[in-house]
């Protein structure tokens, strides 16, 4: 359990450091809370998110691993929606960077997070 923390807050700290230097670099204004596009960006992210949620509860209960892989794989469009949504529709503030910037990183945390997992269970 250790080595989790120690990745997760290895992948917050290098997560933050990508953020400030792309932000400095492009002049990106930094949201001060999460912005939705439109109604429709809206109402397909939330719904995606708490799908995903649900997935990662109902894997804590029954231990399922499809349902992980599920969660995992909604967790992965959502960030790719708003990153296409925001370069469609917003391409001239370039959030769109930061968005896969940090899809890329938690990636490979939810990559070496998954191989973990599963050297645990055999």
């Amino acid at each position: 359990m250790l080595k989790i923390n120690i990745l997760l807050i290895l992948t917050l700290v290098i997560s933050s450091v990508f953020t400030k230097f792309i932000r400095n670099k492009y002049n990106i204004i930094d949201p001060q809370r999460i912005r939705y596009v439109s109604n429709t960006h809206q109402w397909v992210e939330i719904p995606l998110v708490v799908l995903g949620v649900i997935f990662i509860v109902l894997f804590w209960i029954f231990e399922i691993s499809v349902l992980l892989y599920l969660a995992i794989a909604i967790f992965a469009v959502v960030p790719l929606f708003r990153s296409f949504v925001e370069y469609k529709y917003e391409r001239e503030e370039k959030e769109y960077i930061i968005t896969l910037i940090d899809f890329g990183i938690w990636s490979i945390f939810m990559g070496v997070l998954l191989v973990y997992y599963i050297s645990i269970l055999n």
